[in-house]
């Protein structure tokens, strides 16, 4: 299964803040998840934060998540 990943992260080299994983196959569910950010900069916190379409979890919550998406692939 081939999948397209997109990712945000908080500035250059900063951490990640969230993930989608969308699969080539058609029909097949996607992954989209954000990560907790604390301390976004300033022009993620004005561009990429009100835009999130989840509430944003730990990074363990969605490596757990992330985990169990993949589990059958």
């Amino acid at each position: 299964m081939r999948y397209f990943l997109d990712t945000e992260f908080n500035g250059f080299g900063g951490e990640l803040i969230s993930i989608a994983l969308v699969p080539e196959e058609e029909g097949r569910a996607h992954f989209y998840e954000a990560i907790t950010c604390a301390s976004p900069t300033p022009w993620v916190a004005e561009n990429v934060m009100p835009v999130l379409e989840v509430k944003p979890r730990s990074r363990a919550q969605v490596a757990r998540l992330f985990a169990r998406y993949l589990r059958n692939d």
